[in-house]
């Protein structure tokens, strides 16, 4: 019996530097849009925004930011870092780097988000998700 396709938003809240929560996050969205459920949006929270990080993967591999990115094309859906958490761990885009006359972090394919978009998923999702 075939399940009905569900909206699904993650929430992440690990770093992606420590233990394999990003890596679960990922095979899940993977095994979820292969049996045809959408990916409403991943949202980083606390640590878990350093996934938006830009960061460079050593040779042969592949970054989880890079993994993330790629992922979000494929399944057409957004990466938004809380902006609160962002901006506190150094994580910044182009307005935010101005505004702090510091250089943007984010890394390409990443926004920054309020929380408002985490309370929009509550209600635009069937499903939460969080790693």
């Amino acid at each position: 019996m075939a399940l009905s396709p569900k909206t699904i938003t993650l929430l992440v809240k690990s770093s992606p530097l420590s233990g394999v929560q990003h890596t679960l996050a990922l095979d899940y969205i993977r095994a979820a849009l292969a049996q045809g459920h959408a990916i409403k949006r991943a949202f980083f929270y606390q640590d878990g925004v350093y996934a938006g990080l830009y960061q460079q993967a050593p040779q042969g591999q592949t970054s989880v930011h890079e993994q993330w990115r790629l992922l979000a094309q494929e399944g057409e859906f957004p990466l938004q870092c809380c902006i609160a958490n962002a901006i506190r761990r150094g994580v910044l885009d182009v307005q935010e780097a101005t505004r702090y006359q510091c250089t943007e972090t984010l890394g390409s394919g990443y926004e920054l988000a309020g929380l408002g978009e985490l309370v929009a998923a509550h209600h635009d999702s069937d499903r939460i998700v969080t790693f």
